[in-house]
């Protein structure tokens, strides 16, 4: 499973690179102010303090800008999923969700604007099909590095990375949307918070609910 370059962002000038950086948190920043979809240009270029035309050298448009913005909260993401271990040498794994998988849902939550409008009906196909890409990469990496000598079922492993990571995107999107906030899901009602999400997510990578 290769790498997806993001080649947006892969200009050799400094001053680009550096521009781009102020922009994509010009957009994250305003996303815990205001609904992702009533950010203006002219909001981006006001936080990023660069002139409007500025952002249209790097952007060729509103739509392009955010989704450059939102994808650079997946690496985050990506690395707790990856530090997640989901075998440890033939030993049990812990009852308790490991602090990586806590930190996973810790990131979303600060980002949280992002993935409710990404991962929402109306969201973004292309930001859900590189997370769940990049999910399974990371994970697939592990599985086959922890499957030992021999010659492991690539396939099975590959299947296998898929249907966690796609699990695992599913609560993202659903809990950031507040699904889960019932008295059902949450011992004496309101909001879901991280721990317990991470808690029920290791015991269904686990097999256990």
């Amino acid at each position: 499973m290769p790498n997806i370059p993001n080649t947006r962002g892969a200009s050799r000038d400094p001053r680009a690179r550096r521009t781009r950086a102020l922009l994509r948190a010009a957009v994250l920043e305003l996303s815990t102010e205001k609904d992702l979809d009533s950010i203006t240009m002219s909001d981006i270029a006001e936080r990023a303090e660069v002139n409007r035309a500025t952002v249209y050298l790097h952007y060729k448009d509103r739509e392009d800008l955010l989704l450059d913005a939102t994808e650079s909260t997946m690496e985050a993401v990506v690395e707790a999923a990856r530090a997640c271990r989901l075998t440890t040498d033939g030993q049990p794994l812990s009852d308790a969700a490991p602090v990586h998988l806590v930190n996973l849902f810790g990131h979303v939550d600060q980002h949280r604007a992002v993935y409710r409008r990404m991962l929402g009906e109306e969201g973004s196909p292309r930001f859900a099909a590189r997370l769940e890409r990049l999910l399974a990469q990371a994970w697939f990496e592990q599985l086959l590095d922890e499957a030992g000598p021999g010659t492991p079922d690539e396939t099975a492993l590959l299947m296998r990375a898929h249907f966690l990571s796609g699990g695992v995107l599913a609560v993202i999107g659903r809990w950031s949307r507040g699904e889960f906030d019932s008295v059902e899901a949450v011992p004496g009602g309101g909001a879901m918070g991280v721990d317990r999400v991470a808690e029920l997510t290791w015991s269904l990578l686990r097999g256990r609910v």
